[in-house]
């Protein structure tokens, strides 16, 4: 018999964890389902779904998890202890945070919305009898 409080805790982290993490576990989900789909019956379609979807898990992770630590440690290993790069340090942020982000971002969608419109256009392959 679990306790009242451990039910709670239990309870709590997992909504916690949904919080914080449900477009990653939307993402996941979705590119294991095309991945699924692809290996049940190969299709481009499905290839584009598991690409888009993994393109925008790893953006959300990116912005996330990535960015700052990677922006850091690009700085130290460029730039010499002591001089200021003003402009490679505003170039760099630039590059890290906005259009890295915003590749994927685009790279992932896209290539969701070119599956739903390859998805929906009717196939020209003749019927066999």
């Amino acid at each position: 018999m679990v306790s009242s409080q451990l039910q709670q805790g239990l309870l709590d982290l997992i909504y916690f964890t949904w919080l914080h993490n449900s477009q990653a576990i939307a993402y996941f989900l979705g590119a294991c389902l095309a991945l699924a789909l692809q290996f049940i019956k190969p299709r481009r379609l499905y290839l584009l779904f598991f690409v888009g979807f993994l393109l925008l898990l790893i953006q959300f992770q990116y912005i996330k998890h990535i960015v700052d630590p990677l922006e850091q440690q690009t700085l130290q290993t460029v730039l010499q202890q002591g001089s200021q790069g003003v402009r490679f340090s505003r170039l760099t942020e630039f590059f890290l945070r906005k259009f890295v982000p915003l590749i994927l971002y685009f790279g992932g969608w896209g290539a969701v919305f070119l599956g739903v419109i390859l998805a929906g256009k009717p196939t020209d392959k003749p019927k066999l009898q």
